[in-house]
Parts: C-alpha cells; structure tokens; sequence
C-alpha cells in the first residue's frame, strides 16, 4: 500500500505541537499548475537552440496580451429615457 505522510509543527501557547497526517497515494492527484510552465520551458529551449545555430541572442520572456481591436457599431438608433419622479409612499399615507 503507498502512503504518503506529512509532519507539521504548530504553535501553540510557546510550545510546538508536532502532528502527521497520511493520506493515500492513490487519492492525489498529479497537480497541472506546472504544466504550462515546463511546456514553455521545453519550447524555450527548442528556440535557444536554434538561435544560438545563428550565432543570435533571443528574449524568452513572455509578453503580455495587448488590448483588443477596436471597433465601431453602426446602425443603432439612440433612445431617450425620462425618469420616473419618485413617489414615497410611507405608513400614514402621505405624499
């Protein structure tokens, strides 16, 4: 049976209080936050490659998104809108 243990210390009122917890290997589960990364990593090394091939120095770092293309609406008719005069309707009935 695979298990996995943890040991942590906690402090408690100037005193450390050492616990473990096990969980089950079977019940985790492969995180996917590094995916991305380790891609871009094995991408990055593929253009380094290339680049130093020509004798060229590249920037690897990533570049942020620009904003999006604008745009314009056309054919749309503008409506005017009048408020409402607020009416306040309390307990004893008044205006």
């Amino acid at each position: 049976m695979y298990v996995w243990s943890m040991c942590n210390s906690q402090g408690v009122m100037r005193s450390l209080i050492s616990g473990r917890s096990r969980t089950m290997c079977l019940r985790l589960q492969q995180s996917r936050c590094d995916d991305e990364f380790s891609l871009r990593k094995k991408q990055n090394d593929v253009f380094k490659a290339a680049a130093k091939a020509r004798c060229e120095t590249i920037s690897t770092k990533r570049q942020p998104k620009g904003p999006k293309p604008c745009f314009m609406v056309e054919g749309m008719t503008l409506e005017t809108v009048t408020p409402i005069p607020n009416v306040v309707n309390d307990l004893k009935g008044g205006y």
